[in-house]
């Protein structure tokens, strides 16, 4: 809706696969601030004002691991070793599940055959364990004390939501953060971001 870009094809969500999660990811930081929830209790009745919409969820870590788990196995299937006639998606899921895995594979089952990201994503379904680590870090840095300052929300609109896929993410996200080392998304650029890991969690109590 305020993208600004001159072709169709690059505007909205149409922008790089691993980059697409971060705006959404980091709208879930705004509805856990109390600021923010603030806006939709006129009458100051609600406890939100004071405590956010922070929530225990016991199987979260597991959730996390999951999405660790599946990103490997897209890994796996875009890699050289499926050109090999004796590769068995199905055996390489158990495996997975076997060595990495929380809960071991149970057998006769084929999950991989009806996990639509594995196409869709084409080798990228980390990037929503990717841009929880950026999300993360803009809400620290840019938003977390001052959720509702008009500036910085203009900022991001400026830096990021407006070019679409229209400008390199790295650049974006290098400008939104005042990151400079960031700009050329190289490998230096990756290792950064993966230390970061995920500073701020969504959801989980005593965070903000």
């Amino acid at each position: 809706m305020i993208g600004r870009t001159e072709y169709q094809n690059v505007a909205g969500t149409r922008c790089a696969t691993d980059f697409v999660e971060l705006p959404s990811i980091l709208m879930e930081h705004f509805l856990n601030s109390p600021a923010v929830l603030s806006l939709f209790d006129v009458e100051g009745s609600s406890t939100m004002r004071q405590i956010g919409n922070h929530h225990s969820d016991p199987c979260h870590s597991i959730d996390t691991y999951s999405q660790i788990l599946l990103a490997a196995m897209d890994q796996k299937y875009h890699s050289p070793a499926v050109l090999d006639p004796s590769f068995d998606s199905t055996a390489e899921l158990a495996k997975l599940h076997d060595t990495r895995g929380l809960i071991p594979y149970v057998p006769g089952t084929s999950f991989q055959t009806q996990f639509g990201h594995l196409f869709g994503y084409g080798a990228t379904y980390y990037s929503y364990l990717f841009d929880r680590a950026i999300a993360s870090r803009v809400w620290r840095d840019v938003f977390a004390n001052d959720p509702l300052n008009r500036e910085t929300g203009e900022k991001f609109k400026r830096e990021v939501l407006r070019y679409g896929g229209g400008k390199d993410p790295w650049k974006m996200v290098s400008a939104l953060l005042d990151a400079p080392e960031l700009e050329t998304g190289d490998a230096g650029a990756m290792r950064e971001v993966g230390q970061w890991k995920i500073d701020d969690e969504v959801g989980q109590p005593g965070h903000h």
